[in-house]
């Protein structure tokens, strides 16, 4: 197949689902054919059906600690932190120190381990706090009870956000260009992918090998981001790289598939059982989901079955 480069629309279509969080509702399926002009491009959920009159959170965030297990779980009123065994999520109001000053965090974060305890976040402040609206790049060592300034303070709001050995790669809400850090996020190199991006990932055995889902379908590049090929019409799915022969994709009926080869070739697996908001790879070969419903749901034989590990309130 012909390596092509592709360029972007005018208009940035709005990552769904992704980054900046709030209250999510019930999930209707949505299908996995292209839209058509006229039709939105996001999900269209239907109202909650929950009594009481408040909805479910919505999931921004997945990551796990790669030494303990700790899961951290970004959503809109909070950030959670589920320690090993439990069952239920911690509420954490983590504390953010900056030159401008310091504030808690809110739990509209975008939230990575870069190491064991140690997190790369992107996000916002609490409401009525003195510092700027975007955090930029910040960093925790203690599984989010303090943060630090990293870089971009007042400017980066990054609502996708890997990282993979010392390759950091992040998209800004106002841009749909990849952003690639190889100093910490101190400077970056912009990349253009064929249409903005949903999710990207990184091939753990080659840090060169890309894949990136799009409303335009999955693509890969074999270049760290110069050119790309299409490899999968499906659009709106999530993605999961665990291990070099196996990239997952999850489309926005929860429908699992699998890629020996980067995509080229894909195999049907199980249901995540719900409209993924999120996902992520876990420990000893785990595989993560968050769907609408506040549940992350885990599979651990390559995404065959799935239960719900845990459920905010």
């Amino acid at each position: 197949m012909r390596t092509i480069t592709l360029r972007l629309p005018t208009l940035l279509v709005v990552v769904a689902l992704a980054g900046c969080g709030g209250e999510q509702p019930a999930e209707t399926p949505a299908p996995t054919t292209a839209p058509t002009e006229a039709a939105s491009t996001a999900p269209q959920p239907e109202p909650s059906t929950q009594t009481g009159g408040t909805a479910t959170p919505a999931i921004n965030s997945i990551t796990v600690d790669p030494d303990d297990g700790t899961l951290m779980i970004g959503s809109g009123p909070a950030l959670y932190r589920l320690a090993p065994g439990a069952s239920a999520p911690e509420e954490l109001t983590g504390q953010l120190t900056t030159p401008q000053g310091e504030a808690p965090v809110s739990g509209n974060l975008v939230v990575r381990f870069a190491g064991p305890r140690d997190l790369l976040a992107s996000g916002h402040p609490e409401g009525g706090s003195s510092l700027p609206e975007n955090l930029g790049l910040i960093r925790s060592r203690d599984h989010g009870d303090t943060w630090e300034s990293v870089a971009g303070l007042g400017e980066g709001d990054y609502h996708e956000l890997e990282v993979v050995g010392d390759l950091i790669i992040a998209v800004n809400a106002e841009s749909p260009d990849i952003q690639v850090s190889r100093d910490g996020g101190q400077s970056w190199e912009s990349k253009t992918p064929p249409a903005p991006p949903i999710d990207v990932v990184v091939d753990p055995g080659d840090p060169q090998r890309w894949a990136v889902s799009t409303e335009e379908g999955t693509f890969s590049s074999s270049d760290g981001g110069g050119s790309w090929r299409p490899r999968d019409p499906s659009f709106g799915a999530r993605l999961i790289w665990p291990a070099p022969d196996a990239l997952y994709s999850i489309d926005r009926n929860g429908k699992v598939r699998v890629s020996p080869d980067a995509g080229r070739s894909w195999r049907d697996r199980g249901d995540v059982g719900g409209l993924p908001s999120e996902v992520a790879a876990g420990r000893k070969n785990e595989l993560l989901a968050a769907v609408v419903g506040g549940k992350v749901r885990r599979s651990t034989d390559g995404g065959d079955r799935w239960e719900t590990l845990t459920t905010l309130g």
